[in-house]
């Protein structure tokens, strides 16, 4: 009796370890799926709520973000994951976060090298380094860079323009425009 006991106790107690092991197996399939479409639909009212008002709620941008950003992290190789970050690049440029603007885009030329805006999010980072960041050094670099990989653009174009003007002040360039139409 007491050996049957002792099997008893010794089953509870592999029962109970194998039920508290922290190594679950990865998420199935169906697991990813479902967790995809959830962020997608909190992107959806996140998107939905911004829209509500003719005005930015930074709050709500704030949120916006997060969504958008918890999913290019989840599901990097997903198509979606650059439109994601490029969009949380746009907002935290219209919200004034700047440094984190330029980690959207960098992270867009970094890790999805042929996505349908890798030029503008290119562009984006010079812009940011020249008009917000006030780093002209690297505002250049990135310009010259859009310029040699997308030399006919439009961007391209920008690029130039704005690196002859880095380092000018508002008054400098007024100046230099009054100059052009013969203006004094």
């Amino acid at each position: 009796m007491k050996s049957i006991t002792l099997f008893f106790l010794a089953c509870i107690m592999l029962f109970v370890a194998s039920c508290s092991n922290n190594n679950s197996p990865a998420p199935t399939e169906a697991f990813k799926t479902d967790a995809r479409a959830k962020m997608i639909n909190n992107i959806k009212n996140e998107e939905t709520e911004m829209h509500k008002s003719m005005q930015l709620n930074n709050v709500t941008a704030t949120l916006a973000i997060k969504a958008y950003d918890d999913f290019a992290k989840q599901f990097p190789d997903d198509s979606l994951a650059p439109d994601f970050l490029f969009k949380a690049g746009e907002i935290t440029t219209a919200i004034h976060q700047y440094p984190q603007s330029l980690m959207y885009y960098q992270n867009i030329t970094k890790n999805y090298p042929k996505y349908k805006l890798y030029d503008v999010s290119l562009y984006l980072q010079g812009f940011l380094l020249d008009n917000y960041l006030n780093d002209d050094t690297k505002a250049k670099v990135i310009y010259e860079e859009v310029i040699a990989k997308y030399p006919n653009s439009s961007y391209a174009n920008d690029a130039r323009a704005a690196i002859t003007n880095l380092g000018k002040s508002d008054e400098d360039l007024i100046k230099e425009f009054k100059k052009k139409n013969g203006q004094k």
